[in-house]
């Protein structure tokens, strides 16, 4: 695994050209930002003002100038922006100037699509959600195979459709952030699934978690008292769940939950592991408001993309003791 310090050095020597190259067009479409903002509001505020004191209010044209023209002038300003300001390459010229190379840097076994991503019918078989999926989307795929395990993750995000009292559709974040697949190297039937505990372990959690009507699986009861702190976990066959938590995987699983320090799903299905890390902003996404020749700007890139090549490692994948039957 590559360390920070020496992807600090990659990025003095390497990488840092192309930044400057892509900070100049972030900077020109900041100007151009602020100069489409400032004659916008110089527009609305002119006129505002004419209709105010220099047109007679009982003229139409009073009440266009006052409604109608900020509304023309805000709306000319968004396609200017759109049409003109925008450079409309920028983000894919990051992600393959930047964001390809770092994954090559971290491995060159790995490839990227960042168009693509992992499918909806792989997240609906990890059985780590169960709510119906009404919109489903991602980017950032990432595959390839580090020894002996093959894996693929991407950015997904996961919504479901509801309807309130009105009768208007509103969207529910379902799941946003990396889903990680990998091959488990271990033979085993049924479905084990581990989930954020966000109840506690109080009396009244464990009957609620035991009581989870929408799981076909049940409540496993682990002895591990860290584990339960941060999981809770479902099997449909204890003996099974208890063979793939294994004392070790369980360890791995605490110190990557410390680790990544987001919500983190696992599930083992059909000798897959499938592994989901909550985000709430984008990943791998250039930042527009930052400079990109500032390396802290760059080293949540790497970090993050080292946290998902890193959960074979962390995880131990690669184990040959549990190669499939």
């Amino acid at each position: 695994m590559r360390t920070l310090e020496e992807f600090e050095s990659y990025y003095n020597h390497t990488l840092f050209r192309e930044m400057e190259l892509l900070d100049a067009r972030r900077k020109k479409m900041q100007n151009r930002l602020g100069s489409i903002i400032g004659v916008t509001v110089l527009g609305i505020a002119a006129s505002i003002t004419v209709a105010l004191f220099l047109i007679n209010p009982e003229r139409d044209l009073h009440f266009i100038l006052i409604l109608v023209a900020p509304i023309v002038i805000l709306l000319a300003g968004v396609v200017t922006w759109s049409a003109w300001g925008r450079d409309k390459a920028f983000v894919a010229d990051f992600k393959r100037e930047v964001i390809e190379k770092i994954i090559h840097f971290i491995s060159p076994d790995l490839s990227y699509q960042p168009k693509n991503f992992i499918g909806v019918d792989s997240f609906e078989r990890s059985r780590l959600f169960l709510t119906k999926i009404d919109r489903y989307n991602g980017d950032d795929y990432v595959f390839g195979k580090i020894d002996k395990t093959q894996f693929w993750f991407s950015e997904v995000k996961a919504e479901y459709r509801t309807t309130n009292s009105k009768g208007q559709t509103q969207w529910q974040i379902l799941f946003k952030g990396l889903f990680f697949v990998a091959d488990f190297n271990k033979h085993f039937e049924g479905t084990t699934v581990v989930l954020p505990n966000r109840l506690g372990n109080s009396g009244i959690a464990r009957i609620l978690q035991k009581a989870n009507l929408a799981r076909s699986e049940k409540l496993l009861q682990l002895e591990d008292p860290e584990f339960n702190k941060y999981f809770v976990a479902y099997g449909d066959d204890q003996v099974v769940s208890r063979y793939v938590l294994s004392t070790s995987l369980m360890q791995r699983l605490k110190d990557f939950r410390k680790k990544s320090d987001k919500p983190v799903y696992v599930s083992f299905v059909n000798s897959f592991l499938y592994l989901a890390i909550g985000y709430t902003k984008n990943l791998f996404e250039p930042s527009f408001f930052r400079s990109l020749t500032k390396f802290e700007t760059v080293r949540p890139y790497f970090e993050e993309i080292s946290l998902a090549t890193g959960i074979v490692e962390d995880l131990n994948l690669n184990r040959r003791i549990w190669t499939k039957q």
